[in-house]
């Protein structure tokens, strides 16, 4: 009786210290992982830079290759003379190409519309500047009849 009683307390003491064991190494893994936390300065889970554009790479990219010549010639009038073009003139786009090219009222704003088989295709880009701001916006629509 005694021996059992002896090898069954072995045996619980061994269940014991096993799980003594499996413990410590558990609470050491928490406080490292705990410590390597700590040592981050923030956690971004959304990094901001994920939404740093450059908008003049965007805007080459998101219009179509027809559309670029006219969109270049008007940025460029409107940096050498502070507006946008009432019309256009001796600007070099595909052959039989069907465009149209509006200005807004207050000429902060142009809108470029091609005309295709299936579909239209339109670019904005409304450029607005007071003394204490500036504002760009640019929208490209592509869509079907």
């Amino acid at each position: 009786m005694k021996e059992k009683l002896i090898k069954t307390l072995k045996i619980v003491l061994i269940i014991f210290g096993v799980l003594f064991l499996i413990q410590i190494l558990l609470f050491i893994l928490i406080m490292l992982g705990l410590f390597s936390l700590s040592s981050a300065k923030t956690i971004d889970l959304i990094s901001p830079k994920m939404f740093d554009f450059d908008f003049d790479k965007v805007q080459v990219q998101a219009t179509p290759k027809e559309m670029q010549p006219i969109i270049n010639y008007v940025e460029d009038y409107q940096i050498k003379n502070n507006k946008y073009p009432e019309k256009l003139e001796n600007v070099k786009v595909k052959d039989n190409l069907d465009y149209k090219y509006e200005i807004s009222k207050d000429a902060n704003c142009y809108t470029i519309t091609v005309k295709e088989k299936n579909k239209t295709k339109q670019y904005q880009h409304c450029k607005t500047s007071s003394d204490n701001s500036n504002s760009t916006s640019q929208s490209y629509v592509e869509y079907s009849k």
